[in-house]
């Protein structure tokens, strides 16, 4: 077996670390969260029947389930506050895609859809339930605002600076939490206020382990919305329980930060399997 000189792999010098004359800047990665909604995952498998004498197992984070419509009818009212929806049809659509224009063009817009859904499915009726059923589902978004006095959400202030930073539970069944910059005064959400960049570093307990690191784009931009294009407030990004994050600006001391691990009911052990239980930490 061949050794591993670790006097060598500890000076290597990481992508994330400042260089000297460097001003802060660097090569990025691109990273792409990917989101997802526990009803989605859910349809792409076959679902066995369950007998009479086993009841369906509750979901493993009731609270973060909503109804699919709420989040697409607060996507539509905030997209066309003047619009009122004819149908669940017109709720799934708008509530999924962005369209300018007049309100006649975007209502003949949608309703060349219903033609072409129409022709697929047989019959309007058959399309405004698919339509219902979808909104009927129960989700877990990633990426939707905390709601004030509803969703739980930290925030830290920036040294040396008026914004601060937002994190918020994102799906949990993917691991996923979110974050915003928001004005420390208002609370308010803003876009990318001053130059920095953001990036997922190795974990900082485990740093000799390894892990990925990369220089993490706002959902937004992964979504090819260019930076001017994003409605006000509206910029986050997706992270993952337990990363550790580093945010680096022009002039100004790195920040370092590990996103919040969320509390699971631990599952039953089913495998007959010993368990030794080592202590997690050692004071050497």
């Amino acid at each position: 077996m061949k050794s591993v000189d670790t006097r060598k792999a500890s000076k290597r010098k990481q992508p994330y670390e400042r260089s000297k004359g460097s001003n802060g800047k660097f090569r990025t990665t691109r990273v792409v969260a990917a989101t997802k909604n526990i009803s989605a995952s859910s349809r792409s498998k076959p679902i066995a029947p369950l007998s009479e004498s086993e009841p369906p197992a509750p979901p493993a984070f009731p609270n973060s389930l909503v109804p699919a419509r709420e989040v697409y009818l607060e996507i539509f009212n905030k997209a066309y506050p003047t619009l009122l929806p004819r149908d669940d049809y017109d709720i799934m659509m708008l509530g999924a895609n962005r369209r300018t224009g007049t309100k006649e063009e975007i209502l003949a817009w949608v309703d060349r859809c219903m033609e072409a859904d129409i022709e697929e499915s047989g019959s309007r009726e058959a399309v405004l339930e698919s339509a219902k059923q979808l909104l009927d589902d129960l989700v877990a978004p990633t990426g939707r605002k905390p709601r004030p006095g509803r969703d739980t959400s930290h925030i830290r202030p920036i040294p040396n600076s008026k914004y601060s930073i937002r994190l918020w539970p994102g799906n949990p069944y993917v691991n996923e939490y979110c974050m915003d910059i928001v004005d420390t005064a208002t609370k308010q959400p803003v876009n990318s206020p001053f130059e920095f960049d953001f990036w997922i570093i190795p974990d900082l307990d485990t740093p000799w382990l390894g892990g990925p690191a990369g220089c993490l784009r706002s959902l937004e931009r992964n979504f090819g919305i260019p930076q001017h294009k994003i409605l006000p407030g509206e910029e986050k990004w997706v992270l993952r329980d337990g990363q550790s994050c580093l945010i680096r600006r022009p002039g100004e001391k790195d920040i370092r930060f590990t996103v919040p691990v969320r509390k699971r009911r631990k599952p039953p052990i089913t495998e007959e399997v010993y368990i030794l239980d080592f202590p997690k930490e050692d004071e050497v």
